[in-house]
C-alpha cells in the first residue's frame, strides 16, 4: 500500500464546504500520509492532474449528468475511489419548499443516481446514513464539527435593546411556518409593555416581511464569515425545524454555530433535542406554545441569556471541534484506501444512467 494518498475534493455548494470538505481538508493535510487539492471547477488541468496523481475524488452534492458520468468513467478506468459527499436528505425534498420548486423534477432521481454511481458516500448524520444505507452498501457517517472557536466575549445586557436573530438563509419559509403566529403575538404583547427588542433576519426576506414588528432588520445572504460574525449580534437565536422527513437528516451545526457566539438558542426538538439539553445549553420547543413559552421566558429574564450562551458555547469547545474528531476523517479514508479494490467493485458495471 501507498505510504502518502492524494485525495481531491471537489465542492459545489458554498454553503456546505466549510464545514464538510474546507475545514476537514486543511485539517488532513497537515498528516504526513496525505496531500488534499481542493477545487471548485473541473477544468482540464485539475482534471489531468486527478488521473494522473490522484487516490481519491470527493464530490459534493453533484447530480447525474453527462459530464459527471464521463468524470466517473475516467477515474474508474484508473481505478479511483470516488467518494460522494452529502449533507442533506436530497433524496426527500419537502415537496412545497421553495428549493424543490427551483431545482427539475428529476433532480432527485440524478442525486440517486449520483451516490449509487460512487464507491463509497460520506454524510452528516445517522439518520441521513440509514436513507442511503437503504440502496447503498459503503456509507460512513462524518459529523460536522466546528473548526475554531473565537474568543467568548462578555455580553452586556444593559441600555440596549435585545437583539433577537434568525439566520434563515434561502428556503426556511416552511420551517418559520411553525412559530411565525407564536413569534409575533409574543413581540408584540412583550413590545407593548415596554420591552425594547429588534429582530434581525439574514436571508429570506419573505419571513423579514411576515413580522408584525417595526423595530426590524433585515440582512441579505453574506459569506460564511459574515453570517458568523452576525450571529456575534444576536442575544437570541432561533433555529425552527419543521418535523418533515428532510429536516430528520439535517446536522446541529446551526446550534454549533450560534453555541461558538455565545447566543441562546431556542430550537426546535426536531435535530436539536439530540444535542442541546434544554434549560442548560439551550431552550428546545415542539409547538407553537412551548415556543411562546421559551421565547417569553428570556425576554423577560434576560439574565439567564449569558449563562445558556456560555455553557453552549463550551459544551463546543469540550465536544464539538474538528481537531478533537478529525483522527476519524483520517482513519475513514485509509480504510477505503486499504479496500480499494472491494469498493471499486461495488458500482455495477451496466446502469442505466440518465446522462443528459
Amino acid at each position: 500500500m501507498k505510504e502518502r494518498f492524494h485525495i481531491f475534493q471537489f465542492a459545489t455548494s458554498p454553503v456546505c464546504a466549510p464545514c464538510r470538505l474546507w475545514a476537514p481538508g486543511k485539517h488532513l493535510a497537515r498528516s504526513q500520509n496525505l496531500k488534499v487539492t481542493a477545487f471548485e471547477q473541473m477544468d482540464g488541468k485539475i482534471l489531468r492532474s486527478l488521473l494522473e496523481n490522484g487516490d481519491m475524488l470527493i464530490v459534493q452534492r453533484v447530480t447525474m449528468s453527462r459530464k459527471f458520468f464521463k468524470l466517473l468513467t475516467a477515474v474508474n478506468q484508473v481505478g479511483i475511489l470516488l467518494i460522494y459527499e452529502i449533507d442533506d436528505d436530497l433524496l426527500n425534498l419537502d415537496p412545497d419548499s421553495s428549493f424543490a420548486r427551483m431545482v427539475p423534477g428529476d433532480f432527485s432521481d440524478r442525486i440517486k443516481q449520483a451516490i449509487s454511481s460512487s464507491h463509497a458516500v460520506q454524510c452528516s448524520t445517522h439518520h441521513l446514513a440509514r436513507v442511503i444505507s437503504e440502496f447503498h452498501p459503503e456509507v460512513t457517517v462524518l459529523e460536522n464539527q466546528l473548526e475554531h472557536l473565537p474568543l467568548l466575549v462578555d455580553r452586556k445586557m444593559k441600555g440596549r435593546p435585545l437583539i433577537i436573530g434568525y439566520a434563515a438563509g434561502e428556503h426556511h419559509w416552511l420551517d418559520w411556518q411553525t412559530v411565525r403566529d407564536a413569534y409575533n403575538r409574543v413581540i408584540a404583547e412583550l413590545e407593548n409593555s415596554g420591552h425594547k427588542i429588534e429582530t434581525w433576519i439574514m436571508g429570506d426576506k419573505a419571513i423579514y416581511e411576515s413580522l408584525d414588528t417595526q423595530n426590524k432588520k433585515y440582512f441579505p445572504l453574506a459569506s460564511h464569515e459574515q453570517y458568523l460574525e452576525m450571529l456575534s449580534c444576536f442575544d437570541i437565536s432561533l433555529i425552527p425545524l419543521s418535523d418533515s422527513t428532510f429536516n430528520r437528516s439535517k446536522s446541529d451545526v446551526k446550534f454549533l454555530e450560534s453555541a461558538s457566539r455565545g447566543c441562546a438558542v431556542i430550537a426546535s426538538t426536531t435535530v436539536y433535542s439530540d444535542s442541546i439539553r434544554h434549560e442548560q445549553t439551550g431552550l428546545l420547543f415542539s409547538d407553537q406554545p412551548e415556543f411562546q413559552a421559551c421565547l417569553k421566558s428570556l425576554i423577560c429574564n434576560p439574565g439567564r441569556i449569558p449563562q445558556l450562551g456560555k455553557n453552549a458555547y463550551y459544551y463546543v469547545k469540550k465536544n464539538r471541534l474538528l481537531s478533537r474528531h478529525i483522527n476519524k476523517w483520517e482513519a475513514t479514508y485509509h480504510r477505503w484506501f486499504k479496500n480499494k479494490n472491494a469498493l471499486l467493485a461495488n458500482v455495477p458495471t451496466k446502469q442505466s444512467f440518465i446522462v443528459s
